[in-house]
């Protein structure tokens, strides 16, 4: 018969494989989400063993920095009825539809019939999906029941429907689960090979203006944010960084956009004159697909800020004049401030930075744990801008 594996949650089975036939999901899951955890058989029959396990609420991220944002699963949608095959039945339903009758489905509600058998194509769908009652807005929707509309819904990415199931709140403490055991006990594979984990492809390479930038924000994934970490590279700023600065920033994304690069890459400029002036003219680059820019967000915290300048001390909008990274991290212990320095003609502004920046560095990489009586607030706002670029 063979060794079985599954994804599922609970006992709705998302996507199944046979032997050394079937899908990596290891990219929705750490390594440390292995754990014991129940495997559902015919005849009512539960065993607990290892697999990957990790809440809704905790992959969703994940679901969306590898391409399953809700935008993107509507054209995920739409590319699977254009390319899908003319001479088998196809069901009349729109995203939107589809979207509204599965955001409401509570699986916790669902049962598998599980029957001991193999299924011809569409057969699952129809016995245990479309004439279960959890999913009555859909059978009600779609009025006909043939192995056609199973084998519709058997052939859509079944990520999309994970997708769609977690815009429900009464799923998101459910638990995606990875049920992997029954194939490594047979022999078909094995951990090592099986735990892929997020490949390069998908990763998200992260080029800013200097070592700091780098350093903040991937420290702050790291306390703030690691269930995602391991989407994000950074170029090595230890050694020959060959474009620190704002000027050479611009002018690597030039060389990118050149050679049509085809890494997920995201460029961060700061949001100063010199950083809103190269993001602007770097907006006008014929960049791919791939690489994506942004500045440092605009806060409400900035509009009203001390600097010193020719006129003295005042309190000055500083978005798009002085925001470096710097400026994200906490002031709880500081009286931070503002200089400007240089006059530049081109933007008739001073440029400015925050004085002292570096012993607000120096501060953050003391902080061990987000236990730690430091204001993080800022640096969310600042991973939640990033992560909104690379979704």
């Amino acid at each position: 018969m063979g060794s079985f594996i599954y994804l599922g949650i609970g006992e709705l089975e998302l996507d199944w494989g046979k032997n050394f036939i079937f899908n990596d999901y290891s990219k929705l899951f750490l390594k440390t989400d292995k754990k014991n955890i129940s495997y559902y058989y015919a005849e009512d029959e539960v065993i607990v063993q290892p697999g990957y396990s990790i809440s809704l609420r905790r992959v969703k991220n994940r679901l969306e920095l590898l391409g399953y944002s809700l935008q993107k699963i509507n054209s995920h949608f739409q590319n699977h009825n254009d390319n899908y095959s003319d001479y088998i039945e196809q069901p009349y339903i729109s995203f939107e539809t589809i979207l509204a009758i599965f955001s409401k489905i509570n699986i916790k509600n669902y049962k598998n019939k599980k029957e001991d058998r193999d299924y011809d194509l569409g057969e699952y769908f129809i016995d245990n999906i479309f004439l279960n009652d959890t999913f009555k807005d859909l059978r009600d929707h779609l009025g006909i029941k043939n192995k056609d509309i199973g084998t519709y819904f058997e052939n859509l990415d079944p990520l999309i429907t994970l997708r769609l199931l977690i815009e429900n709140p009464n799923n998101l403490e459910m638990n995606l689960e990875w049920r992997t055991q029954d194939v490594i006990d047979g022999g078909w594979t094995n951990e090592k090979e099986i735990f892929v984990g997020v490949e390069e492809a998908d990763k998200f390479l992260i080029v800013t203006e200097g070592s700091s930038d780098s350093f903040i924000i991937k420290k702050s994934l790291e306390l703030l944010k690691p269930d995602i970490l391991d989407f994000f590279t950074f170029i090595d700023m230890e050694e020959n960084y060959p474009f620190t600065g704002t000027g050479n920033l611009f002018r690597f994304c030039q060389g990118l956009a050149s050679i049509r690069i085809q890494n997920k890459t995201l460029v961060i400029f700061d949001n100063d004159l010199e950083g809103v002036d190269k993001f602007n003219k770097t907006k006008n680059l014929n960049l791919p697909n791939q690489m994506k820019i942004m500045k440092l967000p605009e806060l409400d915290e900035f509009t009203y800020f001390l600097t010193v300048g020719p006129t003295g001390e005042t309190y000055e909008n500083i978005n798009g004049k002085a925001v470096a990274i710097e400026c994200f991290l906490d002031f709880t212990k500081f009286n931070p401030k503002i200089r400007w320095t240089n006059y530049s003609k081109d933007y008739d502004a001073y440029q400015g930075s925050l004085e002292n920046k570096d012993a607000y560095v120096r501060n953050f990489k003391n902080v061990r744990q987000t236990a730690d009586n430091y204001n993080f607030i800022k640096l969310t706002k600042l991973l939640d801008e990033i992560y909104t670029n690379c979704i």
